[in-house]
C-alpha cells in the first residue's frame, strides 16, 4: 500500500536539533520506492521570513503566528486531498517548538497557548480515513507541569499514534500523570546518520585537523545550559591535574575538544540563560586551571597550539561533514548533560554509531542505550567491561549535577586503558547498526505505518475534501 509523507517539523537551514532529524528521517524515506510516494515538509520557521527553503520543503509555517499554523494546516489538508493515495502527518513534536507562555516568556506579541500541535491534530483527526496523523515525541517529562501533561494525553487523544524514541518512554506514558493507552504508543530507535565509517581513516582525519598527535576527547553539538560543558571542564581539569605534571609532554598528547555553537535562537531569545552558562564555562576554567584557547574556526588551530593548550572551545557552526569527521577523530566522546529526563540525543546516537566510547550521565536515553554499560559510580577497578560505554550519576535537588569526581574517574579509566576503550568502542558500534537509518526507517513503515494505514482504510467514512466552504471547521481548531 502505497502513501505520500508529510512532516510538520523545523528543518534545515533552522539550526535545530529536530530539524536535522527530520531531515535525516526524511531522506531516509526516499529509498522506499515501494511504499513511498512522496515526501513534503511543513517547516516550522522562527527565523521570520530568513531562511531560504528548497525542495522537500513547500510549505513554512512561522513558529510565532498561530494564524500561519492554522492556515499551514489548511493547506496541509488541501495537498493531501489533491493526491491520490493517502497522506501520513508525522509531527515532530517538542515543547520549544510550541511554548506554553505561562512558563516561557519567548515574545511579548507571542499569541500561542502553546496548543499548536494539539490543534492541528485536532482537525487533522476528523479530516477522513486519508489522513493518518502521527506525533513523535522528542520530550516526555517524567514530572511535567499541568501544560505539558494535558498536551501530551491530547496528542494521544487526536492522533492515530505516538511514536517515542526510548522504550523508557513508553512506562512513563502508560502511567500516571499521564495514562495513555500503551496500544497508542510504538518505541523507535532515534536513527544514526553514519552508516559506513569504514570509509573514514582516524589517523588521516586527525592529520587533517592538526590532532593527530594527541588523544582527543570530545565534547560535540549546539551548546547550552544542558549540556553541562562547565562540569565536563572541571571534571577534565581535575583529571590532568591529578595524573600529570604541568608542561609535561604526556599532559600535551591529550586534549579536550569542545566543539560547536550556541543556536542563534537561544543567545536572542534566552538571554539570562546564555549569560549564565558562558558565566559557568568562565569559571569552571578557573577551578579546573587549563589552559584554554578558543577557536572561531578549523584554520585557528594548529599543531602547536594543540601542544600548548589543554582544551580547545571551537565555536563555530559543524557542517554535518565536519561534525562526522569529528566523530570519527575522537577517542573519547564526554556527555555531561544535566537533564536527566532526555528521552532522546542525536549526538549520543551517533557516538553509539560511528564506535566511540561514551562517558555520559545518567539521562534517559543514555540509560537506555548504554543499558549494558558500567555505572561508575559502583565502581570501576576490577571490572571485565562488555559495556559500550560509562554513566555518571546526577546528583543534586532536581538531579541536574553531574557528579564531577566521576567524569574524571571515567576519563582516567578509558584515557590509561586502551583496550578497553577500543573494546567499548567495538561494543557500541554492534549496537549502532541496528539503529542505522534505514533500518528504524523500515521498522516505522512496516510494523506501524502500513498496518495504521490499514486499519484506518478499512472503516467506513467518508472523506471531506478541503475547500473554502468548510472554513467554519477550519476555525473551530483556533
Amino acid at each position: 500500500m502505497a502513501f505520500n509523507v508529510r512532516y510538520i517539523a523545523s528543518y534545515p537551514p533552522e539550526r535545530c536539533g529536530i530539524g536535522t532529524f527530520t531531515r535525516d528521517s526524511a531522506s531516509a524515506m526516499q529509498d522506499f520506492t515501494g511504499e513511498v510516494n512522496s515526501i513534503r515538509i511543513a517547516a516550522i520557521d522562527r527565523s521570520h521570513g530568513k531562511n531560504v527553503y528548497e525542495i522537500p520543503v513547500d510549505l513554512v509555517i512561522d513558529q510565532f503566528d498561530p494564524d500561519s499554523w492554522y492556515y499551514g494546516a489548511a493547506r496541509i489538508l488541501q495537498r493531501a486531498y489533491e493526491r491520490k493515495d493517502p497522506t501520513i502527518i508525522v509531527m515532530q513534536h517538542e515543547n520549544g517548538l510550541d511554548p506554553n507562555p505561562s512558563i516561557m516568556d519567548i515574545d511579548p506579541n507571542w499569541k500561542s497557548k502553546g496548543k499548536n500541535y494539539v490543534n492541528l491534530a485536532k482537525l487533522f483527526k476528523n479530516s477522513g480515513p486519508r489522513v493518518i496523523t502521527l506525533a513523535n515525541l522528542h520530550t516526555v517529562p517524567g514530572n511535567p507541569s499541568e501544560h505539558q501533561k494535558t498536551t501530551l494525553q491530547e496528542l494521544s487523544e487526536y492522533c492515530d499514534g505516538i511514536i517515542v524514541p526510548a522504550r523508557r518512554a513508553l512506562d512513563v506514558l502508560t502511567n500516571e500523570p499521564y495514562n495513555i493507552p500503551s496500544t497508542k504508543l510504538k518505541h523507535i530507535d532515534h536513527g544514526i546518520r553514519i552508516e559506513d565509517i569504514s570509509s573514514f581513516d582516524q589517523t588521516e582525519i586527525k592529520i587533517k585537523h592538526g590532532f593527530d598527535n594527541v588523544l582527543l576527547i570530545t565534547t560535540l553539538g549546539l551548546k547550552s545550559l544542558n549540556k553541562g560543558i562547565d562540569f565536563g571542564i572541571e571534571a577534565y581539569g581535575k583529571f590532568l591535574n591529578e595524573n600529570f605534571q604541568p608542561e609535561s609532554e604526556q599532559r600535551s598528547k591529550i586534549l579536550y575538544l569542545i566543539a560547536g555553537e550556541y543556536h542563534p535562537n537561544f543567545i536572542k531569545e534566552y538571554e539570562k540563560e546564555y549569560a549564565e552558562s558562558e558565566e559557568r564555562i568562565r569559571k569552571a576554567f578557573e577551578k579546573a586551571n587549563v589552559k584554554v584557547l578558543k577557536a572561531s574556526n578549523l584554520e585557528e588551530i594548529t599543531e602547536e597550539s594543540v601542544a600548548k593548550h589543554d582544551v580547545i572551545i571551537l565555536e563555530d557552526f559543524l557542517s554535518e561533514e565536519l561534525l562526522r569527521e569529528l566523530y570519527v577523530a575522537s577517542d573519547i566522546i564526554m556527555l555531561p548533560y544535566r537533564n536527566s529526563e532526555q528521552m532522546s540525543s542525536g549526538i549520543l546516537s551517533d557516538a553509539v554509531g560511528t564506535g566511540r566510547p561514551v562517558i555520559a550521565t545518567k539521562f534517559e536515553h543514555a540509560i537506555e542505550l548504554l543499558h549494558d554499560s558500567i555505572s561508575i559510580g559502583h565502581g570501576l577497578r576490577g571490572k571485565n567491561i562488555q559495556s559500550k560505554g560509562l554513566l555518571v550519576d546526577l546528583r543534586g535537588k532536581w538531579k541536574n549535577n553531574p557528579v564531577v569526581n566521576q567524569l574524571a574517574e571515567g576519563l582516567e579509566y578509558l584515557v590509561f586503558n586502551e583496550d578497553t576503550r577500543l573494546k567499548i568502542g567495538s561494543n557500541a558500534r554492534r549496537k549502532g547498526i541496528d539503529m542505522m537509518w534505514p533500518n528504524v526507517t523500515n521498522d516505522l513503515i512496516k510494523h506501524y505505518m502500513i498496518p495504521i494505514l490499514e486499519e484506518r482504510m478499512t472503516r467506513k467514512s467518508k472523506s471531506p475534501i478541503l475547500t473554502s466552504e468548510n472554513r467554519k471547521t477550519l476555525q473551530a481548531i483556533k
